[in-house]
Parts: structure tokens; C-alpha cells; sequence
């Protein structure tokens, strides 16, 4: 499942800050020098301030969400490419009573076979979708891919 955020949430959230942004700074170039806040600090600076505050932040904001779900991605994308693709056995599943974005967390046991291979257990939590709750059932096997340099690191695919 490839993470994807939507261009209008970008837009949406940071296209209004930054214009007030550029607004702040605007108003930095129009206030006259002598002029103060109530608590004695120059007009024109604390707009600077602010107008920087504005455009810098939702930036780097935008920026980190970015390339967090790129990360995500590439991670994915590498296993899915790169990855040994194999079978996992579900031993033993339970709800860890952490839910993120209202979907829960999910402990798995799981008995992992891949080609040319001894197969091993190893302990794995994902954020499951109530939609696939029905189908990792103790006993399922389902499709998983394990990076060639470090088994602990897989991907379950459960469709």
C-alpha cells in the first residue's frame, strides 16, 4: 500500500499561511520606522518576524511530511522490487490497544518460509485496516516480502 497525500491538503494548508506571510512582509516595508508595538518593540521588525514565521514554517513543515512519506514509499517499493518474496503463517495475532488514525495496531506471530531458506519466527506489529481484519486470522498465509539484508524488515501484503 503505497502512502500518497493528496496535492490539495498541501495547497489547502500551506498556501493561505504563505500568504499571510508575504502579507506580514508587505506591511514590514509600509510601517514606518518609528512606529512600535504596545510592548515597545519596532512595527516593522515584528512584522519581518512574523512574515518569515509564516512562510518558513508551513515549509518546512510541507517539506517534512513529504519526504516522510517518501520514505515510506521507497521502503516499499524496495521490497517489493528487491525483497525476497515468500510466505508468512500467521501464529498468533492480537490487537496491541494502540490505534493510529482509528485503525489498530496489530501484534503478529508469524512463521516466515522463504526460498532456499530455513523458515523462522519472528514477532511483527502493523497498523491493520478493519477491511483486512477478516482475512489475517491465526493460520492464514499471506504474501510477504523481507529485505535480503535484514530479515526483521518485511512487508505483509494482505490483499
Amino acid at each position: 500500500m503505497m502512502w500518497k497525500v493528496s496535492k490539495w491538503i498541501y495547497i489547502v494548508t500551506t498556501v493561505p499561511l504563505l500568504v499571510v506571510g508575504i502579507g506580514f512582509i508587505v506591511f514590514g516595508f509600509m510601517a514606518s520606522p518609528e512606529a512600535l508595538t504596545d510592548d515597545g518593540y519596532s512595527l516593522k521588525f515584528f512584522y519581518y518576524v512574523m512574515g518569515v514565521s509564516f512562510i518558513f514554517f508551513p515549509l518546512i513543515t510541507t517539506l517534512g511530511v513529504g519526504l516522510y512519506y517518501k520514505r515510506i514509499n521507497d521502503r516499499e517499493s524496495f521490497l517489493i522490487q528487491d525483497g525476497i518474496h515468500g510466505e508468512a503463517e500467521i501464529l498468533h495475532r492480537e490487537q496491541t490497544g494502540t490505534y493510529i488514525n482509528e485503525l489498530p495496531q496489530v501484534k503478529f506471530r508469524l512463521l516466515l518460509t522463504l526460498p532456499d531458506r530455513e523458515p523462522y519466527e519472528m514477532e511483527y506489529k502493523d497498523v491493520v485496516s478493519m477491511l483486512d481484519m477478516g482475512s489475517i486470522n491465526v493460520g492464514a498465509k499471506l504474501p510477504v516480502y523481507v529485505d535480503p539484508n535484514n530479515e526483521k524488515n518485511i512487508l505483509l501484503s494482505y490483499s
